[in-house]
């Protein structure tokens, strides 16, 4: 759980320096009772964020579900290891019967295990900072930005504002950290598809890319120097009082002073 005071955001690298590590990857074993039509009948919660995707929803598991304690298939145990994919019945229907999920849906709603309501995220042609945030992404790139930034943006939902702010700050920068580069003359250095799909970006495509993380969950923001040749990050008003998100610049808390950053 994160924490709910103001923090700052220390983390290992200076703004443009790079991380040469590789990002990290599925282990081999990555795997094997998991059942992704049985997962995604049995929480339409994953599926209203991620999609029926099978590889998508292997990876909520592997990344969430197991730690939640969701069942991975019909016949596994709540959180239980797997080690492959139940293979599709070249056979079947094109409209397969729906599993029986009781099992999984009444463990769910155990205690202990409360039940969430389903994670509604933004549209991205209601995004509150719409303009800003495409530039000059065709609508195919915008899509491709949006989803990485909604599968980054998942498990903060349904935390207080400080916590899912404190979280995208961490998250946007831990990309950073797995290998991606800075730059200020590459194609899309300033937007989000720069920063989730090419991995390369200024502190503007910074910018871009955790106030569409924001937008996502209904956050608006404002974009501080935008289009200035001047360091840049989100500031959002929590509750009146003003947060900087800066994952380039170290920074996730409130702003000293208006329109002051505590670094810059």
């Amino acid at each position: 759980m994160l924490k709910r005071n103001p923090v700052f955001v220390a983390l290992s690298f200076a703004c443009a320096v790079l991380a040469l590590c590789s990002a990290p990857s599925l282990p081999a074993r990555a795997a094997a009772q998991f059942d992704p039509a049985f997962y995604g009948a049995a929480y339409p919660d994953v599926v209203a964020v991620f999609g029926t995707d099978p590889q998508a929803l292997l990876n909520h598991y592997l990344a969430y579900g197991m730690a939640e304690g969701r069942f991975p298939s019909a016949q596994a145990q709540p959180g239980e290891a797997v080690d492959g994919v139940v293979p599709s019945d070249p056979s079947a229907s094109n409209a397969p019967e729906t599993p029986d999920v009781s099992a999984a849906q009444a463990a769910a709603a155990a205690p202990g295990q409360p039940s969430q309501a389903a994670f509604v995220p933004v549209p991205m042609d209601q995004l509150a900072n719409l303009s800003s945030l495409r530039k000059r992404m065709t609508d195919e790139e915008f899509a491709l930005a949006y989803q990485a930034a909604l599968n980054l943006v998942a498990p903060y939902a349904g935390l207080s504002r400080e916590e899912q702010i404190y979280g995208i700050t961490v998250s946007i920068r831990a990309l950073f950290d797995s290998g991606m580069g800075y730059s200020m003359s590459t194609p899309h250095y300033n937007d989000p598809y720069g920063y989730f799909i090419l991995g390369t970006a200024s502190c503007a495509g910074c910018t871009r890319a955790t106030g569409l993380c924001l937008n996502i969950l209904g956050i608006p923001y404002e974009h501080v120097n935008e289009n200035q040749y001047s360091h840049q990050w989100c500031r959002i008003d929590v509750n009146g009082v003003y947060w900087i998100s800066d994952a380039y610049g170290l920074y996730c808390g409130p702003e000293p002073a208006p329109y002051q950053h505590p670094w810059f």
